[in-house]
């Protein structure tokens, strides 16, 4: 083994033994690729904590708890397209990671869980800190192995082998296809580690990575990398005759199509089938209800025509159907008859009601992740395939009958959808001038970003918020977030990661209830020296739920439901050592994004705001805003 290997010539103790075990593990890890291992401190999982620190290709970040730890994990995947490690000790520190593991599972992230366990001997008796590791995260892991305990025999008769084929078998499903979480389990009995320091190469956390390793070891570190990732991003589907029949039904059916529409919802690559999709759009013409989260909306691409021959235009990429879709008079001049859907669910609420009003169309969901995508039952055609190849076979072979404008069929729909598109930002826009809500000041930090930024948007109000409030643009933005299992656990730990993976500027909506969650994370941000702006939408409560049938239902539901708390967090901010400010305006807050992401480090912007107020005002803008666009497509006679 490279490094440090057994001795041969005299009796090693159990904890060189244990050492080179991990060790072996660790090599599997960097074979693959994997360049980061995130850790929380414990006792039992020593020798793996050590063989990470031994390994000058990767770079170790402690974390003081393991949920902040999964989730920052996830975050980090995410960002960098490709997985990282956790490693925890044994007990209830293993079960902390299941809400990251599940987010992970149900979003297609690769994350691989590396549990540090007691020997199997004690499990199911009385030892501490031991409980039943091996399956305890039931389905939402791709792959698992509960390794045998490391012995001398194994190691001397297999060396390296004897576990690099276990540990292999598992960390490849990681990358899938589908991508998602692994689990290894790993036993281990004292003494955990060997006698003495000396001769282990241990390098500490808190050196910078460029420094570990000589410039041949970093160059083969990141080929292994760039293969890896590019393993989970491209599917094994993409090739071979299955695509082309996929591909060629889709485009029968846009062939025979005269008012189709492209659904595109949340990706768990925006990156790769947001392009795919734009280009899509364009080629074919076709009306596009992009999700923020799906890599479509906030792209340069939107004002030119790239590519096209001179034939087409921009892309018909729409974002304020949120509004106007809640309308059953728009939702029916606008009905299609034919829908294409890639992504997940699509974040709103009106348009999953708008897919099944209108589901005598033909709808086709194409999908190659691990959970369905159709929990509405609609689909005529599921194709297991990789959205961004399939839509990129349908573009590159499709004529360009829907490019051009004029009298053609596609045209006359296309524009309507366009007509209600400018109305509604028209109206919205209107409704938002002097009036401070949630809405507004989602609205205000999109703006406020430059062109490479990553923004990680939380569950419950601010993803809702940015879905219907942030336009389309021409500027290439990321927009993140955890919508595999949609919680607000782990947000702030998930945005940490994101700025840990290299996502360039990074800047996250959080709510109050959700910081509350995580605080702890707000550690990440001190000790690992990331630059992220936290912006707080703080309504004292669960927002949310002002706008859901509960809210008629007192005396429960200001106690049960809102649920006000009155906290400060301001004394958070101090606690981490982050910079704090509060604005009382979108101008403000877009000037207060813009400053914080030019500084170093990490600061949160609160901005207050008040939950009946901010009902009233999504009320009242969807009321104008689906008044305007019926009066428009009236009097084009759409």
């Amino acid at each position: 083994m490279r490094g440090w290997a057994l001795g041969r010539c005299r009796e090693v103790t159990g904890g060189e033994v244990n050492f080179a075990w991990a060790r072996a593990i660790v090599e599997v890890l960097v074979e693959y690729g994997i360049e980061e291992v995130e850790v929380a401190p414990g006792s039992r999982s020593a020798p793996l904590v050590l063989a990470a620190l031994a390994e000058s290709r990767l770079r170790v970040r402690v974390h003081l708890d393991e949920r902040s730890a999964g989730f920052f994990t996830v975050g980090y995947a995410r960002a960098h397209l490709g997985p990282a490690v956790v490693v925890t000790t044994s007990g209830t520190a293993v079960a902390n990671l299941l809400p990251a593991v599940v987010e992970a599972d149900h979003s297609d992230v690769p994350m691989i869980v590396v549990s540090a366990d007691r020997p199997p001997e004690v499990r199911g008796a009385d030892a501490n800190q031991t409980i039943v590791q091996a399956g305890i995260f039931g389905g939402s892991v791709r792959s698992e192995v509960d390794l045998p305990l490391p012995s001398p025999e194994r190691l001397r008769q297999a060396g390296r082998r004897s576990v690099a084929g276990l540990v292999e078998a598992v960390v490849r499903r990681a990358f899938g296809p589908p991508g998602g979480p692994v689990h290894l389990n790993v036993p281990f009995a004292k003494p955990l580690q060997p006698p003495s320091p000396v001769g282990l190469g241990l390098l500490g956390p808190e050196e910078p990575r460029r420094q570990r390793g000589s410039l041949e070891m970093r160059a083969a570190a990141h080929r292994e990398g760039e293969r890896s990732r590019m393993t989970w991003r491209k599917s094994v589907r993409s090739a071979g005759r299955e695509l082309g029949d996929q591909g060629a039904l889709v485009a029968e059916l846009l062939e025979g199509s005269r008012r189709p529409l492209l659904v595109a919802g949340p990706a768990t690559d925006p990156g790769l089938v947001g392009p795919a999709t734009l280009r899509f759009a364009e080629r074919l013409g076709i009306p596009t209800l992009a999700d923020p989260l799906s890599g479509a909306r906030f792209d340069r691409r939107l004002d030119s025509a790239e590519d096209s021959g001179g034939e087409g235009g921009p892309p018909t990429i729409l974002g304020g159907y949120d509004h106007y879709l809640r309308s059953p008079p728009v939702m029916a001049l606008l009905t299609p008859d034919l829908i294409v859907r890639v992504g997940r669910t699509p974040t709103s609420g009106a348009l999953e009601e708008a897919l099944a009003v209108w589901g005598d169309c033909t709808q086709v969901v194409v999908d190659d992740g691990s959970h369905p995508k159709d929990h509405q039952r609609l689909a005529d055609h599921y194709l297991r395939a990789p959205a961004a190849e399939l839509l990129g076979w349908v573009a590159e072979r499709t004529p360009l009958r829907r490019a051009s404008a004029g009298s053609r069929p596609g045209d006359q729909w296309r524009e309507g959808w366009r007509c209600a598109e400018t109305a509604a930002w028209e109206a919205i826009a209107e409704d938002l001038d002097g009036i401070d809500h949630e809405g507004a000041f989602a609205a205000a930090v999109v703006r406020a970003l430059v062109p490479g930024s990553t923004l990680f948007v939380s569950s419950s109000m601010p993803v809702r918020d940015v879905d219907a409030y942030a336009q389309p643009a021409a500027r290439d933005i990321q927009v993140l977030g955890n919508r595999g299992a949609s919680g607000i656990d782990g947000i702030v730990s998930s945005v940490m990661g994101c700025a840990g993976g290299g996502a360039g500027p990074v800047v996250g909506i959080i709510g109050d209830i959700a910081l509350y969650h995580d605080m702890n994370g707000l550690l990440a941000a001190r000790d690992q020296r990331l630059n992220v702006v936290i912006v707080l939408m703080d309504n004292d409560g669960g927002g949310i739920f002002h706008l859901l049938p509960i809210r008629d239902f007192e005396p429960a539901f200001t106690p049960c439901f809102a649920a006000p708390h009155g906290l400060d967090f301001r004394h958070s901010a101090e606690l981490y050592g982050l910079r704090y400010t509060e604005v009382a305006s979108p101008a403000g807050l877009e000037e207060a994004v813009a400053a914080g992401v030019r500084r170093a480090g990490t600061e949160i912007v609160r901005v207050p705001t008040d939950r009946e107020r901010n009902r009233r005002s999504h009320l009242r803008t969807r009321m104008r805003v689906a008044r305007r666009v019926l009066e428009v497509l009236d009097k084009r006679g759409s």
